[in-house]
């Protein structure tokens, strides 16, 4: 089974269309969709004024234009100059959609294709009501409205003049229906968009949780598939791989050390408890000294390798961080180097000191003295007599430089790479006393303080070498 592919089954598109509206992406979709017809119905209510406002003082305009066209002829030439100019701008044939009233004094009409809208003087917005009747059954059509201005003239005839607002009334409706039906299609694209992205993100979230599952179930190489974009969900994805192989090593160094404590620790509890039973059986005196000062020893090489496993816990859960200071390196280096000056001469080996001045480096001062004791006996108990030891240190540009070479018989490539895992032992080292938690415990420390450790072929021997990061 491939524990990376989303949960799958008849009841999948099912299951996914009723989680789709609980998402975060499509709660965003339908937010930001509601926001938008908000910023539609702004746009709608500005642009619907404006236009409206337009065509009103356009069709204001062309009255005023038109009442002073017709009373301005009538100061010449009378009421009949502006009877003969409505005639003709009332013509089938005009294409006009202007109306007119013109009556005598009296009230009574003398020309116009409108019935009395009433003798008012000014503007005046009222139903369309012409007078040949475009309703047969006499209703008032509400998509014409009549928008003119009236007014009296010096001899007391009452004129007016004006147009059938349709045009901005249709303009209007143009308006209102191309904004809801822009709406209403945005609105559904936006929905479409959160279901499909939804729908997305919930694979991208099975596919999490399905690898999280099999992790759980115990198929631990089970990790999530990357799609490459580069996204929020695929560093996440990224990050979780991580852990998950964090834990990996985690699991498999615990299995490791499981392994390596019950075959280590193994030897020297038989040595122990055959000595005890031996002094037990024989009933000798002499023997009960020898087997309790034998079982002393070997209690207390178990509480040294129980203790030096307990130490790299502590360093490696971080809390030795919180006592780092300034550290004087080249002082620190010294003091090693003669500490172990006389051990050296007592194994007929030689060790030089290469060290520069005034080297300083930050962390905690008891740590990085134990991983250059643990090098430096190191080199010590693994090399032959007549060995040369070289300790140096460097201050580079990016952080100082410890160099620890040797001469002896060095340790294969291959194996390089495995000396620093704890109970690790080369076959050449097993004759010789410890536990094989020395270069563990010098990893542990170097991962503390963020220094990389280096192990090449020194030709002959071996190079150790540190660098630190600050």
């Amino acid at each position: 089974m491939n524990f990376c592919q989303p949960f799958a089954g008849p009841d999948t598109a099912f299951v996914l269309s009723g989680r789709v509206f609980k998402t975060t992406s499509f709660r965003l979709s339908a937010l930001y969709g509601g926001f938008f017809l908000v910023a539609f119905g702004a746009v709608l209510l500005i642009t619907y004024l404006t236009a409206t406002n337009a065509l009103r003082e356009q069709i204001r305009t062309e009255v005023q234009h038109d009442l002073l066209a017709l009373t301005t002829e009538a100061q010449s030439d009378g009421g009949s100059a502006i009877v003969h100019d409505i005639k003709e701008r009332i013509q089938p044939t005009s294409g006009s959609t202007a109306y007119y009233f013109y009556a005598d004094a009296r009230g009574n009409k003398l020309a116009g294709n409108l019935d009395n809208p009433g003798r008012v003087d000014g503007w005046q917005e009222t139903p369309l009501q012409i007078a040949d009747t475009r309703k047969k059954d006499g209703m008032i059509d509400e998509d014409h409205q009549l928008w003119g201005q009236g007014m009296h003239l010096p001899d007391g005839s009452f004129l007016f003049a004006g147009q059938d607002a349709h045009r901005v009334l249709s303009a209007q409706d143009a308006i209102i229906n191309s904004f809801a039906w822009s709406a209403a299609i945005s609105f559904l694209l936006a929905a479409l968009a959160g279901i499909l992205a939804s729908q997305s993100f919930l694979r991208r979230i099975d596919a999490i949780n399905t690898t999280s599952h099999a992790i759980i179930d115990g198929h631990l190489k089970q990790r999530i598939p990357l799609r490459g974009t580069s996204d929020e969900i695929d560093n996440l994805s990224m990050n979780l791989n991580r852990l998950f192989d964090s834990n990996q090593a985690l699991m498999d160094s615990l299995k490791q050390v499981s392994t390596s404590i019950a075959h280590d620790l193994r030897t020297p509890l038989s040595r122990l408890r055959q000595g005890l039973e031996e002094a037990y059986l024989q009933k000798s005196p002499a023997k009960y000294k020898s087997a309790i000062e034998s079982a002393i020893i070997e209690a207390d090489q178990l509480l040294s390798t129980f203790s030096a496993l307990l130490r790299i816990a502590q360093i490696e859960s971080g809390t030795r961080r919180a006592n780092f200071k300034q550290v004087d390196l080249t002082a620190l280096i010294e003091q090693v180097a003669d500490t172990y000056r006389a051990v050296a001469e007592d194994q007929q080996k030689e060790m030089t000191l290469d060290v520069a001045p005034n080297v300083t480096t930050h962390g905690d001062r008891d740590l990085l003295m134990q991983l250059l004791v643990n090098l430096l006996e190191n080199a010590l108990r693994h090399t032959p007599i007549n060995t040369s030891i070289v300790l140096s240190l460097r201050n580079g540009s990016t952080g100082p430089t410890v160099i620890l070479a040797d001469s002896g018989p060095g340790i294969p490539a291959q194996e390089r790479g495995r000396v620093f895992e704890r109970f690790y032992r080369l076959d050449a080292s097993r004759s010789t006393s410890g536990s094989g938690l020395g270069l563990s415990l010098v990893a542990a420390i170097a991962s503390l303080h963020d220094i990389e450790v280096e192990l090449q072929d020194n030709a002959p021997g071996l190079k150790a070498i540190l660098y630190f990061s600050h």
